[in-house]
């Protein structure tokens, strides 16, 4: 009985598969290895004593707004605040999609634009990236003249891949299409790069931004949009009241105002990462991508023997099972000794005798 009142729509989903927390050395869901810096974590302690937690929380986020608008340099009537940046593609699907329109997105890319959009009843186009994840400019383009989405969704870097759009290809989309272009900005941190000088110039284009990655505060579930005012106006009418929780706020707030332990810990994993690439690279048997993000992309026939010797070892990385991701795993950077287990691991399974 209960089937037959499920959506039909839900119906089509797979569950998005996360892995229960093993013991071990966690290298899968792209988090910083390293808690809250202790100062921060010292006046959260203390501010938690003021909060009223009886109370609802600040619904319109004016002090972390105000924290955004300082890190950005935006105002903060084109800031939105919402629990992690998945609400936020939840909340720009319900806010611009009927039933049948188009959505945009490129093949891989972070699963949760297909999921949200299947969700709201969105025709989803998907563009096959190439052998080597790169994205044909004007093949895309054409596609987007085509199939007229309404929202075009970027992952810069893109997850899982790392690769990076050129701002330049991003404006070609941005004056190519009539629909939104959505810059998932999750990795800006560890890129540098950013859409966001585009802002002033195109009213369609939207930037989401998390705390989870190079903030550290993946726990607390706290991302926000940067974009127009008109588009954040039709966002907070469908963006649920009181959806950011007060400690969450506090954190975002509190973290922000501690940039130079951030930047510091930044430096940490790209050194880390450019290092574990140079080494990677050197493995016969085993392709390894650039990367402008916390996480590195390999590939190898022998990924399933890696990631078995990987768990034996009790490192846990990502592993797909997509055709375009076919003997791929993703792996974080961690700490340098996390890092050098990861490789040695890797080296030992790719040339032991089977």
């Amino acid at each position: 009985m209960i089937d037959d009142l499920v959506s039909k729509r839900v119906k089509e989903l797979k569950s998005y598969k996360v892995e229960p927390k093993m013991q071990g050395t966690a290298l899968d869901k792209n988090e910083l290895p390293w808690g809250l810096d202790e100062k921060v974590e010292e006046a959260l302690i203390n501010s938690i004593k003021a909060m009223e937690f009886n109370r609802y929380p600040d619904s319109g986020c004016i002090g972390l707004k105000a924290a955004i608008s300082r890190y950005t340099g935006m105002d903060p009537g084109s800031i939105c605040i919402g629990n992690g940046s998945d609400e936020l593609i939840s909340v720009l699907l319900q806010t611009f999609i009927n039933p049948g329109d188009a959505i945009a997105v490129y093949n891989p890319t972070f699963a949760m634009y297909k999921v949200y959009g299947t969700i709201c009843g969105a025709r989803i186009w998907r563009y096959d990236l190439d052998n080597d994840f790169e994205l044909n400019l004007d093949e895309f383009i054409q596609g987007l003249k085509a199939e007229k989405p309404k929202l075009v969704f970027l992952c810069n870097p893109n997850n899982p891949t790392g690769k990076m759009l050129a701002l330049s290809d991003i404006e070609e989309i941005l004056k190519n299409t009539a629909g939104i272009v959505v810059v998932d900005e999750a990795y800006f941190e560890f890129s540098g790069v950013t859409a966001l000088g585009l802002l002033s110039a195109y009213d369609n284009l939207i930037i989401l931004r998390t705390f989870s990655k190079a903030f550290g505060l993946a726990g607390l579930r706290i991302g926000y949009m940067l974009a127009g005012p008109a588009i954040i106006s039709y966002v907070d009418r469908v963006r649920s009241p009181f959806n950011v929780n007060s400690f969450a706020q506090a954190a975002a707030a509190e973290v922000l105002k501690n940039l130079d332990k951030v930047m510091e810990r930044i430096e940490a994993i790209k050194s880390e990462r450019e290092r574990l690439i140079i080494l990677l690279k050197q493995l016969e048997g085993l392709q390894c991508f650039e990367s402008a993000s916390n996480f590195i992309l390999i590939r190898s026939k022998c990924s399933e023997k890696i990631n078995k010797r990987l768990q034996e070892t009790g490192i846990f990385v990502r592993r797909y099972s997509s055709p375009k991701l076919e003997d791929c795993l993703r792996v974080t950077i961690g700490s340098r000794l996390e890092n050098d287990k990861f490789y040695e691991t890797v080296k030992e399974a790719l040339y032991e005798r089977d």
